[in-house]
């Protein structure tokens, strides 16, 4: 018998002591504790292991399902600054981008926008004082220098004169530069009426070549430049022979018209800067090259 408890001890099992309640328990001096107390501890120790990894697993879901489906701090116009270089205007105005049908009709019908109209009085007011009139804004020289260019060679708004603070630079919306720009063709489209000398096409480039040139270069460079790959499909079309192009794409937006009413609350008085705008002895300047516009 005694071998036999000695290979069941050293495989591992240990009967255990039935003891009634009544018995009493006692231990000899020097005597190790049982057998079964030390189990019993393991499997506490291993217990509290085990609860302290579930608890936390569960605080790390909990964070990770906040981080992908709880509240995000809202970025205004998130949307377009995935795809743009960095303007302060991002920051400023929501200019609530969406995605809006483009009216690509050859021959529409109803009320036509003012850049499909005929010259006429009404229209070129509009777009004398909303549309392409680049007005001047004032941003700060950290935003100038977030832009790449050099603050200490732009304009700044002097204090004592527009009560604007000592941080304060000239700027425009480049955006007003490009409708500038395709006004100045539309009305050398119509150079009779507006009383215009249509370009010449010759080597010899004077203002009016040079300012259209220019102009035609923009844009064309913006268009080139920008992420619209809308698809044009092509139709079956009623007293057409061929597959007639459909235009009118849907194009992702902003809200001009916000933006139109933004632009002309955030500029400077645009008379009184004509008026004191003028270069002051020992400013630093950037080279010629900068602007040339010939002869």
């Amino acid at each position: 018998m005694a071998t036999d408890r000695f290979y069941l001890r050293w495989l591992g099992y240990t009967p255990i002591q039935q003891h009634r309640l009544s018995d009493p328990v006692t231990v000899k001096e020097g005597q190790p504790p049982c057998e079964f107390e030390s189990a019993r501890k393991r499997v506490s120790k291993a217990s509290i292991v085990l609860t302290l990894s579930n608890v936390f697993l569960f605080l790390l879901t909990a964070i990770m399902w906040c981080l992908q489906y709880g509240p995000h701090p809202v970025i205004l116009n998130a949307a377009l600054r995935e795809t743009s270089s960095y303007t302060p205007i991002f920051d400023t105005l929501d200019l609530e981008p969406s995605i809006k049908k483009i009216n690509g009709s050859v021959k529409p019908a109803g009320e036509l926008s003012i850049a499909r109209q005929f010259p006429n009085p009404a229209a070129d007011a509009i777009w004398d004082e909303d549309i392409e009139l680049i007005r001047p804004i004032p941003i700060t020289r950290e935003q100038i220098i977030k832009l790449g260019k050099n603050p200490d060679t732009v304009a700044k708004l002097e204090d004592h004169i527009w009560g604007l603070g000592d941080n304060a630079y000239v700027a425009a919306l480049d955006i007003f530069h490009n409708l500038h720009c395709l006004n100045s063709l539309r009305q050398a489209a119509y150079g009779r009426y507006y009383n215009q000398t249509m370009a010449e096409a010759t080597h010899f480039h004077s203002r009016t070549e040079t300012h259209l040139n220019h102009c035609v270069d923009i844009l064309y460079q913006h268009i080139s430049c920008s992420n619209n790959l809308n698809l044009v499909t092509r139709h079956w079309t009623e007293g057409v022979t061929f597959p007639f192009p459909d235009f009118s794409i849907n194009a992702h937006c902003i809200n001009f018209d916000k933006l139109v009413k933004w632009h002309k609350e955030a500029s400077v008085d645009m008379k009184k800067y004509v008026d004191v705008m003028k270069k002051p002895p020992g400013v630093k300047e950037e080279p010629a090259e900068l602007w040339n516009m010939g002869q």
